[in-house]
């Protein structure tokens, strides 16, 4: 009976308490986030009606290094609706022929506050290509992409947007 309750207190620990692995808990990617205070462009619906999004807010969870809480908003064709959510870092890679430079990966969900027909819920994945020695001042290109989904679920549309104008968006590539 001991050791049944030992393994289910450890299993029980074991899950909740698991992080993902992401290599670079001990860097702080908040400001990448915020990029300057400048709002991300893209596309959202088969219109590619253009979208701005800003995160004004990103703070790193200290408890769980790899995930982020931020806050923002929307904005699409003068409507704008305020979010919030998480971020979550899941994997790093060197890029090719940039010693230098890393990917590094993410999922995202992104709550807008709003109710109505035209408030839902961004959700994704998250790419930057960045330096590996970061600073404060570090650039990085960021790009995210997934669906737009509203509340009621009678709307679901492809979404992206990043901090650069990408030639095709259908060339970056996601983890």
């Amino acid at each position: 009976m001991k050791k049944i309750l030992l393994f289910l207190i450890f299993a029980f620990s074991f899950s909740f308490g698991q992080s993902n692995g992401f290599q670079l808990k001990n860097e702080d990617f908040s400001h990448l986030l915020m990029n300057k205070e400048t709002p991300f462009y893209g596309t959202i619906s088969t219109q590619e009606t253009v979208i701005k999004l800003r995160i004004e807010k990103a703070a790193k969870n200290p408890e769980r290094q790899e995930q982020y809480f931020v806050s923002g908003y929307s904005d699409v064709e003068g409507n704008k609706s305020k979010f919030s959510g998480e971020i979550i870092f899941t994997q790093t890679f060197n890029v090719k022929n940039l010693p230098e430079d890393m990917l590094v990966f993410g999922d995202f969900t992104l709550k807008e506050l709003d109710s109505g027909e035209h408030s839902g819920i961004f959700k994704g994945k998250l790419r930057i290509q960045t330096v590996k020695l970061m600073t404060k001042d570090t650039n990085a290109t960021l790009t995210f992409k997934g669906k737009w989904t509203n509340y009621s679920k009678t709307m679901d549309f492809d979404v992206w947007w990043a901090n650069f104008s990408p030639t095709d968006i259908s060339k970056v590539i996601f983890k």
